[in-house]
């Protein structure tokens, strides 16, 4: 009995010891195994190892470049009228055939005559009665012995006499339908014998010169025009034409919220037709632009057009750009600093502010 009281107390005495010494060294083994936080400095190099993606970068200066303005178009007459009757009567001859050129005043088709020769002696007459009625008049009164009134109405009655004899002078004068001006006879709508009532359309003259070339700009792009700007109209067959803009539209179409552009040019030698398809290209201003790839263009999170390069050396900046030229080999942007380097490759991997390791474009190649 008195061997294990023993024992029982070497036990707890081992025991009392072993926890005074945990305490007095300052913890077990599960301290000492902890590896000490690291400092800040080595924090931000192990972020900024993790940031750091190696991109492609290509050095860009600002070129002149004139900005270009393209719109699809078509030809059309300057102008064109439909010469109508003024007056109703048989036709009796025609003057000028459908297809033929005309000049401003040539009769084109003419008109029976029928009785307007004797309203016009009739209304001579009436003319000649009346002024000599009125200068009767006249003396009479200058002597007290015909009364003011009398004089008035003498020169009424002559005044409605004149009106009369110029109503069918003018009649006679519509029978010899003209053209309005120098162009093409398009249509002609009455033929030999056919009677044509007052107001009827009896022919279509079309001005061969000046034309038009007529296009649709978008509501982006119609500000930077005016007229007077110079123009270049390209038809299908290839032919080039060199004109002036004379009109730009006020109010959008509906349909589309395009505005209608007239380019006016010369058509001396009648080779343009109305309705043929062309190609409108106005050059609007010159300025500094840059030429790259459309691959590298991209968004930024609000949607804005833009590219990716650097600012400093290697921390990523998105720069918003604007599109003023499409080639077949690339875009121009504006917007971008003189000299920039841009991320070629790798952009897509990047964000504004991520430092980033690069490489030049010629290393690459190379």
């Amino acid at each position: 009995m008195n061997k294990s009281v023993g024992i029982a107390v070497l036990i707890a005495v081992a025991v009392a010891g072993w926890i005074l010494s945990e305490r007095w060294t300052g913890g077990g083994d599960s301290n000492a195994a902890t590896p000490p936080a690291p400092t800040n400095a080595a924090a931000e190099a192990a972020k900024t190892e993790k940031l750091d993606v190696l991109v492609e970068v290509r050095t860009l200066i600002a070129e002149s470049r004139t900005r270009r303005i393209e719109l699809r178009g078509r030809t059309e007459a300057s102008r064109w009228v439909d010469i109508r009757a003024e007056t109703a009567a048989r036709v009796v001859a025609i003057k000028a055939q459908k297809g033929a050129k005309v000049r401003a005043g040539q009769v084109i088709v003419e008109l029976a005559m029928d009785d307007r020769e004797a309203k016009l002696a009739e209304a001579i007459a009436s003319v000649r009665q009346r002024q000599i009625e009125y200068d009767a008049a006249q003396r009479l009164s200058e002597r007290g012995y015909r009364a003011q009134t009398k004089v008035a109405e003498s020169a009424a009655q002559l005044d409605r006499a004149l009106a009369y004899q110029a109503q069918v002078e003018l009649d006679i004068a519509n029978t010899k339908i003209k053209a309005p001006f120098d162009g093409v006879l398009e249509l002609r709508h009455v033929e030999m014998g056919a009677y044509v009532s007052k107001n009827i359309a009896v022919a279509r003259v079309v001005d061969e010169d000046p034309y038009l070339v007529v296009g649709q700009v978008s509501e982006i792009d119609v500000p930077f025009l005016k007229v007077g700007d110079p123009g270049t109209a390209t038809l299908a067959s290839g032919a080039t034409i060199e004109g002036k803009i004379r009109f730009i539209a006020t109010t959008a179409d509906p349909k589309t919220r395009t505005f209608r552009v007239e380019l006016e040019v010369s058509n001396r030698g009648g080779q343009l037709r109305d309705g043929l398809t062309a190609e409108i290209e106005v050059e609007v201003d010159e300025r500094m632009a840059h030429h790259v790839s459309s691959a590298i263009l991209t968004l930024n999170d609000e949607g804005v057009l833009g590219v990716r390069g650097l600012e400093g050396e290697n921390t990523v900046k998105f720069f918003p750009v604007e599109i003023i030229d499409d080639t077949g080999d690339g875009v121009w942007l504006n917007g971008l600093p003189e000299r920039v380097d841009v991320i070629s490759v790798g952009q897509e991997f990047v964000r504004e502010g991520d430092r980033v390791r690069t490489k030049r474009a010629e290393e690459a190649n190379s």
